[in-house]
């Protein structure tokens, strides 16, 4: 609701006031001007009727007054009093002696207050007419006036101010009554004519309120009852309502195509990722082939050309690995689906073996690799953060620089610094001298699948993904990176990360270490996998680690090993996919049959090339205690082995 809502003031009110006032402007006048009218004709007509009873008065007490009779005088004064407005009438002889009175208390002496009103008529002897033919003759009075009339005396009619006053208050009351009566009905005359007229606009105001509801239905228009300019107004609401539904009715359209575009893209990502993952693990049990066979190899006699061979072999494949592993990892952050995990890690330590890992390739190249720490970096440089993932943000960056560097350097420079308590900056930089990227390419160098040489002929092959997937790794971290460059001159790609350092408890303490004479250890170990060359590759690398080693190709043989080997296994490498009965399966069942003849627990690490995320948490649910993920390095296996069995030395 519009908070305008309950300000200013309703039409209503404004229209009625318009019509109102004009009417009590001409109230007040018409009231003032009758009334006024009406109190001068009361006033003449009080003074023309008393008047005209005094001179009535005075034709017909003549012959009383000249004869004096006063009983017919006083009788003729009672009667002509008792129907008329006057207060008292007296009447006088000609010397203004009263010889007659009559009032309306019946006083024969009346004092005679000042507020009144007094009308008076002379009473006139007149001559007799006689129908004779004699000459018209008078009665001569004793005192003998003259020929012609005579004032014989005086009637006198007296009238209070108070009949003037109450017939003026009559007067003003009726008028007001009148009056209040006329505008009462002008008002209700003209409420009900505007209501007629605010009926149209209040429909009006409603159906805007509807539309603003986002209710689009037409009304019908009332033609007859309405004005020309309502119903103009109706039709235009009903067109604007008309044109709202159709653009709903389209949003609706498009929503629901969106929708449909959306639930096939995730199908689409989902089928991506499905079929990435599926990719994986068909291309990583071969390239563990690969590597495991590469790697026996290197450990046999050979000669400087083989090596070198074999070497160019291997760092091939683990660029392919690299390939597969980016694609991955991208594809599953493009999901959402990458989990930080948060170990403790010496952060000093991963950069210091990160960078000697890549020393044998840039030496190779001709290239020289430096390793600088600045900063203040704390005593224990123990950091709590996702120690694999910052590796790979590392390596990335110096395989880049070693691949597009000729000659000259790579320098990685690690520098610390804290901001508050507990945490601390990460600030490294990987610089190299390089070909350097051309300042036009710079906003494309993180995105993916882009490559400064595009064409057939471009000299340095590579995915066009790592970067792109270092940028958003770094993102992912909570930092940032940048790169300064020039095109001829080298680059620079630096990134800052925050970290957290862990706390005292947190750090784990390194066990001691005892030596133990090599083959005093008889170790024995079941290798489960379906695939011959990495069961090969298994079974040497166990060998080697000092284990007498089973292995099968099937769950249903793996159980039959379990079941009648005496005595049991240290440690099972249980593939997870496998024909019939799978690796999650199998070990499922070892996990019962452990519990109903009450033995011990065998470690089952889990061997699998599927690089989903939750493939451990399903490898941890079905009762296996670790993980390794193919293809199996001899350092990684050992890694493993280390948490579960004490291994001998090779």
């Amino acid at each position: 609701m519009s908070k305008y809502t309950n300000a200013g003031t309703p039409l209503s009110h404004k229209l009625l006031l318009l019509g109102a006032l004009p009417a009590i402007v001409m109230f007040i006048t018409l009231i003032g001007f009758f009334t006024s009218a009406r109190l001068e004709d009361a006033r003449r007509d009080l003074s023309d009727s008393n008047q005209l009873l005094a001179d009535s008065l005075a034709s017909s007490l003549e012959y009383a007054v000249v004869s004096g009779n006063t009983l017919a005088l006083q009788e003729i004064l009672s009667q002509s009093i008792r129907y008329s407005k006057a207060d008292w009438i007296r009447v006088t002889d000609v010397v203004g002696e009263q010889i007659g009175l009559v009032a309306h208390n019946n006083t024969e002496t009346l004092e005679l207050p000042g507020e009144f009103k007094v009308y008076e008529a002379e009473i006139l002897q007149k001559p007799l007419a006689f129908e004779t033919d004699r000459k018209t003759q008078w009665f001569e009075p004793e005192y003998g006036y003259g020929s012609g009339a005579l004032r014989v005396g005086t009637v006198q009619v007296g009238v209070s101010d108070n009949v003037l006053e109450a017939r003026r208050q009559d007067i003003l009351w009726t008028s007001v009554a009148v009056g209040f009566s006329v505008l009462l009905l002008t008002i209700l005359v003209i409420k009900h004519s505007l209501s007629s007229i605010l009926s149209p606009i209040h429909q009006v105001s409603g159906r805007i309120s509807r539309l603003i509801e986002r209710d689009y239905r037409t009304t019908r228009i009332d033609i007859r009852r309405n004005s020309r300019d309502v119903i103009t107004i109706e039709q235009q609401l009903n067109e604007l309502a008309e044109r709202l539904g159709a653009l709903r009715a389209s949003r609706e359209q498009t929503l629901a195509a969106s929708e449909l575009a959306r639930e096939k893209a995730e199908i689409a990502s989902n089928t991506k990722s499905e079929f990435l993952a599926t990719m994986s693990h068909e291309l990583r049990t071969p390239l563990n082939g690969v590597l495991g066979m590469i790697d026996l190899t290197q450990e046999e006699a050979l000669s400087p050309r083989q090596k070198d061979y074999l070497q160019t072999a291997r760092q091939s494949t683990e660029d392919l690995l690299t390939v597969i592993s980016d694609i991955l990892d991208y594809s599953h952050m493009d999901r959402g689906a990458i989990i930080l995990e948060q170990q403790v890690f010496d952060l000093r330590t991963l950069i210091t073996n990160c960078v000697a890992s890549f020393r044998h390739v840039a030496e190779k190249q001709g290239l020289a690799l430096t390793l600088n720490f600045c900063g203040d970096w704390p005593e224990v440089p123990q950091v709590t953060g996702d120690a694999p993932r910052l590796r790979q943000i590392l390596a990335c960056l110096l395989d880049n620089a070693i691949k597009f560097t000729n000659e000259g350097f790579v320098n990685v420079r690690a520098g610390c610094f804290g901001v508050e308590d507990g945490f601390i900056i990460l600030n490294c930089s990987v610089s190299d001298s390089g070909t350097g990227i051309p300042h036009e390419h710079l906003t494309d160098i993180f995105s993916s699948f882009e490559q400064l040489d595009a064409g057939d002929a471009r000299g340095l092959g590579g995915s066009g993904i790592g970067l792109s997937l270092v940028q958003r790794l770094v993102e992912l971290l909570g930092g940032h990176i940048q790169v300064e460059t020039d095109s001829g001159k080298g680059s620079s790609f630096r990134f800052e990360l925050p970290l957290e350092l862990a706390s005292q408890a947190e750090i784990p303490e390194t066990p001691e270490t005892t030596e133990q004479a090599e083959g005093t250890l008889s170790k024995r170990a079941l290798v489960v996998e379906d695939n011959p060359v990495n069961k090969r590759i298994a079974v040497a690398l166990l060998d080697r680690l000092g284990f007498y080693t089973d292995a099968v190709t099937s769950g249903k043989k793996a159980l039959n090993k379990v079941r009648t080997s005496d005595p049991g296994y240290d440690v099972i490498l249980m593939d997870c996919q496998m024909p019939r009965m799978d690796g999650y399966e199998t070990t499922r069942y070892i996990r019962e049959w452990e519990v109903d003849n009450g033995l011990g627990r065998t470690p089952v690490i889990a061997l699998t090339a599927d690089a989903l995320p939750g493939t451990e948490h399903n490898c941890l649910e079905s009762g296996m205690d670790d993980y390794l993920s193919k293809p199996v390095r001899k350092e990684n296996l050992r890694e493993v082995l280390a948490r579960w069995v004490s291994l001998t030395t090779d």
